[in-house]
């Protein structure tokens, strides 16, 4: 994976910006309407032109990754929006980009994508887009893509919402218009073209609006007014230039075939959202049914993860989403990116570390250092880093965030007298400086769930810390009397239902040396938290698909999954990577 690099930004257009009415207004398109004008009764809605335009152009079946998966060349549709876009997704559909190929490499092992999707490796994706559209949903069947699009389509849109408000303090929502942006290669020819896609599509009763063209890039909107004021705003202030889009998209990574974008605008709007829902608690029963075997009778056996059910004091429904809401108003933005790379998908963001909640506890880089030491046919495995004060800081985060719903103290109470443990010192040293939770290969997970006892499942967690101390407890908390075996050996402590798994979680694991796990988990070392998934180690995942012939031709070809989260300097980062033998 190469270093980050923001979307490229095309050369601006020699001369001033083409624009061009739609050809329905009998006078010039005004570059500031009236609010009165430019808010149309009960045309508000979500997808409007641009999300018919992409849809019959693009998207609209489930083949839309297999054939949007090129590499972001060129000019970017963020040159053609304005830099108060408050949510923006672009996709690339450049046919002479490198992740065709290595779309097509990892795709073309699957046998449900040879069978569903006729594209070849010289294929215009464009044109067989459209025609599935036309094909499977019945759209416009007598556009003719040869004749009608073509001659003007590029190979980059976008959906974006725009505030077009006066700029001043918060966004009203009232001033957020959705709008699409198409790339066009030629602008004549695209206004002649829209012009018949769009009639075609109102015949079969919608009302989809106005456009305006700059450049090499057609805007769609509501209206032509709409449309023509993004434009204008546009070329005042590009969001390609917006320093807050520079910053997230630049930590997401490497381009690929879709880019997503919200802008730190978008938190108090979806803030107001979460309080126009009334909250969470609305929702919440004043007394959670007690798990089987609990009381909720103060005073009698109470299940240790469960506080008592007696004098709970339901807040008001607004206070539950609080807590949401004070966390949203400090949204500093967020990127997402998916992309072909290497033989694997990859689906990599970035946004502040305070929204993502990895703030809430100290900084770790210890994700992944038990997980490296697991067997190396480890099926799963789920890895977390801890620093001092963790525990206090994560139970400080359960009553933040749960607006009134979850008294922790007294949560933490019911624990020390149901467990004897104090908390938060035994807690910490109990899960020591970094823990693993692993499940080996030859698990059989379509017996787990109605197993009535657990004994000699290869299921276990490995931990590395004061290892007399972790022993201890463990034996303070009756941990035979569970089934569960636990054993120590130098600085790690390991836990299981089956002694012979325990033995090999204590062996000198390699799995971090393999490359699956090293395919997919790039960033293990510096990682607070990483999530595996090995489909080749031995046979669950066989297992699982037993007896469907084409779930399990369909499965073959996955070799490993990874999920890794790390923080660097306020940033919180996330990896998916799925990769392909």
């Amino acid at each position: 994976m190469g270093p980050p690099s923001g979307p490229p930004v095309g050369p601006p257009p020699s001369g001033p910006p083409e624009f061009l009415d739609s050809g329905r207004s009998s006078g010039p398109v005004p570059s500031s309407p009236a609010d009165g004008a430019r808010r149309p009764a009960g045309r508000r809605r979500a997808v409007i032109a641009g999300g018919a335009i992409a849809g019959i152009a693009a998207v609209g079946t489930g083949g839309y990754f297999a054939w949007s998966a090129y590499l972001a060349t060129g000019p970017q549709p963020a040159e053609a929006l304005p830099a108060s876009t408050v949510a923006y997704v672009s996709v690339d559909l450049d046919p002479s980009g490198k992740q065709k190929l290595a779309a097509l490499d990892a795709l073309e092992k699957f046998p449900a994508f040879e069978e569903n999707v006729d594209v070849d490796r010289d294929d215009d994706l464009r044109q067989s887009l459209v025609e599935l559209v036309q094909r499977e949903e019945g759209v416009c069947p007598d556009i003719d893509y040869a004749d009608d699009i073509e001659p003007w389509l590029g190979d980059r849109f976008a959906m974006a919402a725009v505030d077009l408000g006066d700029g001043g303090g918060d966004v009203d929502p009232d001033d957020v218009t959705p709008v699409g942006v198409l790339q066009v290669t030629d602008a004549d020819a695209a206004e002649e073209g829209l012009e018949k896609l769009l009639g075609c599509l109102a015949e079969g009763g919608d009302d989809l609006g106005g456009w305006a063209v700059q450049g090499d890039w057609v805007v769609l909107a509501e209206t032509d007014e709409l449309a023509q004021e993004v434009t204008d705003a546009a070329t005042d202030a590009p969001l390609s230039d917006d320093d807050d889009f520079q910053r997230w998209t630049d930590a997401a990574g490497d381009e690929g075939i879709l880019t997503a974008y919200a802008a730190p605008a978008a938190g108090p709007l979806l803030a107001e959202a979460v309080g126009s829902f009334g909250g969470l608690a609305a929702a919440v029963p004043s007394c959670p049914a007690p798990a089987p075997g609990a009381s909720v009778d103060p005073g009698t056996d109470v299940d240790p993860v469960v506080p008592p059910c007696g004098d709970v004091e339901v807040p008001e429904p607004d206070a539950a989403a609080s807590a949401l809401r004070e966390q949203l108003e400090d949204f500093q933005g967020m990127a997402l990116k998916v992309r072909f790379d290497d033989g694997g998908l990859e689906v990599e963001a970035a946004t502040g570390a305070a929204v993502s909640g990895l703030d809430t506890l100290p900084a770790s880089e210890r994700g992944g250092d038990v997980v490296a030491t697991l067997p190396d046919d480890t099926a799963m495995a789920l890895g977390l880093g801890f620093e001092e004060g963790w525990f206090d800081s994560f139970v400080g985060g359960m009553a933040a965030g749960s607006g009134g719903l979850l008294d922790v103290d007294e949560l933490i109470a019911t624990i020390e007298q149901e467990t004897g443990l104090q908390l938060p010192e035994d807690a910490e040293a109990l899960l020591g400086e970094s823990a693993a939770l692993a499940v080996g290969g030859d698990i059989d997970l379509t017996e787990v769930a109605g197993m009535p006892d657990p004994t000699g499942l290869p299921v276990g967690i490995k931990v590395r810390g004061d290892t007399d101390r972790i022993e201890s407890l463990l034996e303070q908390l009756d941990a035979a009397a569970a089934g569960v075996e636990h054993r120590g050996d130098g600085d790690h402590v390991a836990a299981g239902f089956s002694a012979d798994y325990v033995d090999s979680l204590l062996g000198d694991g390699d799995l971090g040396d393999t490359d699956a796990y090293r395919d997919v988990i790039p960033e293990s070392d510096d990682a607070a938290a990483v999530l595996f998934v090995n489909f080749d180690a031995g046979s669950w995942l066989d297992r699982l698909a037993e007896g469907d012939d084409e779930v399990a031709a369909n499965v073959e070809p996955l070799s490993a999954a990874g999920l890794s989260a790390w923080v660097d300097d306020d940033v919180a980062h996330s990896l998916l990577r799925i990769t392909v033998d």
